[in-house]
């Protein structure tokens, strides 16, 4: 099986998998992160001014280099699950979570019947346009690999993991750290012991509650604590704060010296 269809199976088996956000609408960037190993890529929409044809394409990309494509849609809209997954995404990623029944209605858009609420189509993107060829039938292989991640960003949806974990489309519950410490009145503050109580507090109740858990990281070290912690589903900076930082530091390293 492909990197791109075998995210969902690593996961399930406690393997570790890592990816970034992309910002940028660029095939190319998409393609060298799957040659260079990464496991997945999480396209934000939210963030970022991803039209539909342009994470269609990003998707292509990915597919391109074997390696899983995750849409960040912009916001808690069942649609918006659905267009992503037809697109060929190998998943789909929730913000801006406000309610157990936002995250519930969401997921259940990511599983084909009996399980949710997933309208079949094979002639989309996602079945190959009717051409599916894979080793098991069209319908099979999405309940086997299509991975719905749900994000836990705001003080109230702290309180409610274990109602989170309830939900059984939801594969992935990520933590969100910005957002969280906004929510708790300590914005970017991601290192205040409160802060960090609570992402800590809410990767104990997942794991508890069978989730498999993700985290975004900002350092090296960062990902080794939340792997140490359980921590699966592991999303490493984005691609516009790799590229700027390698920026930064030919210019300090190379033209500085030579600046008046």
């Amino acid at each position: 099986m492909s990197r791109q269809y075998e995210l969902k199976a690593r996961l399930q088996a406690g393997q570790p998998v890592f990816g970034t956000f992309v910002k940028s609408s660029c095939p190319n960037i998409a393609e060298m992160l799957g040659y260079a190993g990464f496991d997945f890529a999480i396209l934000d929409c939210e963030h970022s001014a991803y039209s539909f044809q342009d994470a269609e394409n990003m998707i292509r990309a990915c597919q391109l280099a074997d390696m899983a494509s995750i849409v960040r849609i912009d916001g808690p809209r069942p649609g918006l699950v659905h267009h992503a997954l037809e697109s060929g995404a190998t998943g789909v990623q929730v913000p801006s979570i406000a309610s157990v029944d936002d995250a519930a209605q969401c997921a259940r858009e990511a599983v084909f019947f009996p399980g949710g609420t997933r309208s079949p189509n094979p002639a989309t993107r996602s079945g190959r346009f009717t051409c599916w060829t894979g080793e098991k039938p069209y319908l099979a292989a999405m309940a086997d690999s299509s991975l719905c991640v749900v994000q836990v960003e705001c003080v109230e949806m702290a309180r409610r993991v274990e109602d989170l974990c309830a939900i059984p489309q939801i594969d992935v519950l990520f933590i969100g750290p910005g957002d969280l410490s906004m929510s708790m009145g300590k914005p970017g503050r991601l290192t205040d012991p409160e802060v960090v109580a609570v992402i800590e507090d809410i990767i104990r109740r997942g794991l508890a509650g069978g989730k498999i858990m993700g985290m975004l990281c900002g350092s090296p070290e960062a990902v080794k604590k939340y792997y140490d912690l359980g921590v699966r589903y592991l999303a490493y900076s984005s691609d516009s704060g790799m590229i700027a930082g390698a920026f930064k530091k030919i210019n300090a390293d190379v033209f500085a010296p030579y600046r008046p």
